[in-house]
């Protein structure tokens, strides 16, 4: 049985490499992340729920992080550091993997690092065009990086950095749409991700009788900050629906039935954007690493598909200004996503999932 271990912060496209090899008999994969949402939560984490579905064994790590924001779970995250390093040396030790394959974040760092200390062979993915600090540290101790965007390319070592696209779910990408039955009106699909945003969600709290022109769909997320769910569960307004994860067979039908996307500018987000050609509104999470999200954002603005806002001057206004502007613009802004939906790299879940099995039959034993 050849064990290897998946970790880092990213869900989508380490469900999307998991799907490709736990069918795999020979193959037995280890998950290292995060049981809970954030410092002090109790609500459990899409990453747990969602890999616990899976052949997976879930092991938690206590990585602690340097937060962009100062709150009394500050001191304590980065007291916990220390511990991530260790309870990653400790299970590596115990499991021995013969292959590490990382999706950044602050969590995978401890493993890439322990992993080289113990001579296991790993690679890693990143996912945005701006690495993280944790991706741009593991491509010191990696075999090889994969990246998503050529504009990648400039942070890594060229000689084993290899544009591949990103990992997309097989359900989302391969999968059957049915379009939702709703009135016969324009759709917004407004989006935070699998942990939501509480800055859009309180948008569509407070303006939601402004956008009763649309069908609404949002996906609150599972965080359910400042009880956001129970917000989210008051509202009555015809065409309004709500959803806190949202499967990938689920998401293509919604992506299928929306004329208009607003959202963050994570690096999935804006993968999946640009792959299903829609046009979007995108307001980038202030003070990301790096400025990554505005960077992802800027992406599809520049392929002419979105229209982005800085969240300083994002008022209900602003965005439902941005929205009259892409309803006299829908055709030609429509035209530049389906055309640069074309140019991207495609099926680099199926790659991937053919690169490690090759390199672990590469291993003896």
């Amino acid at each position: 049985m050849k064990k290897i271990v998946i970790c880092g912060g990213h869900l989508t496209p380490a469900q999307a490499l998991i799907e490709n090899l736990s069918s795999k008999k020979d193959i037995k994969i280890y998950f290292f992340g995060r049981k809970y949402v954030t410092e002090g939560s109790k609500n459990l984490s899409a990453e747990y729920k969602q890999i616990s579905a899976y052949n997976v064994v879930f092991k938690n790590i206590i990585a602690g992080r340097f937060a962009r924001h100062l709150s009394k779970y500050t001191l304590i995250s980065i007291s916990k550091i220390p511990i991530g390093f260790i309870q990653s040396f400790l299970l590596l030790l115990a499991i021995r993997p013969k292959l590490i394959i990382s999706f950044g974040g602050s969590i995978s760092y401890p493993v890439i690092f322990c992993g080289w200390l113990l001579g296991i062979e790993s690679i890693t993915h990143e996912q945005a065009v701006v690495p993280g600090l944790s991706n741009r540290l593991n491509g010191l101790f990696v075999k090889k990086i994969y990246v998503s965007w050529k504009e990648s390319l400039e942070y890594f070592p060229k000689e084993k950095t290899t544009v591949i696209g990103n990992l997309v779910r097989s359900s989302l990408l391969r999968g059957e749409s049915k379009k939702l039955k709703q009135a016969k009106k324009h759709t917004i699909f407004i989006t935070g991700g699998n942990q939501g945003s509480h800055f859009l969600n309180s948008f569509v709290f407070k303006n939601i009788g402004k956008l009763n022109s649309f069908n609404v769909i949002h996906q609150v997320g599972t965080a359910n900050f400042k009880d956001d769910h129970d917000k989210a569960k008051s509202i009555k307004q015809s065409g309004y629906l709500w959803y806190d994860y949202i499967k990938p067979e689920a998401l293509k039908s919604i992506f299928d039935s929306s004329n208009i996307v607003i959202g963050r500018a994570g690096a999935n987000t804006v993968w999946e954007l640009a792959l299903f050609g829609k046009v979007a509104i995108l307001i980038p999470l202030l003070h990301s690493a790096g400025s990554e999200q505005e960077k992802n954002a800027s992406i599809l603005s520049n392929a002419g598909s979105a229209l982005v806002i800085n969240q300083n001057i994002a008022t209900a206004e602003k965005i439902i200004e941005s929205i009259g502007k892409i309803q006299t613009n829908y055709g030609k802004m429509l035209k530049s996503a389906t055309s640069f939906s074309l140019t991207l790299p495609k099926n680099a879940d199926l790659i991937l999932a053919s690169i490690v099995r090759d390199l672990l039959n590469q291993k003896k034993g």
